[in-house]
């Protein structure tokens, strides 16, 4: 199963908190990163797989 890195980063893109996720695509691995890092007002969440950008997220729409 591939791994993904998810980091939550604030309005600078400042990395706050990251996450390991292992997830067999990259839908499941966004959504097991917005579920583990979208909480305490972080704006967007980043997920990566080696050096491909995957995803953003913008948890303030949520």
């Amino acid at each position: 199963m591939p791994t993904y890195r998810a980091y939550r980063v604030d309005r600078r893109r400042h990395i706050q908190a990251a996450a390991w996720i292992e997830a067999p695509d990259d839908t499941a691995a966004k959504a097991e990163a917005k579920d583990e890092l979208c909480e305490g007002g972080a704006p967007k969440v980043e997920i990566w797989r080696g050096t491909r950008l995957v995803d953003e997220v913008d948890c303030e729409e949520e």
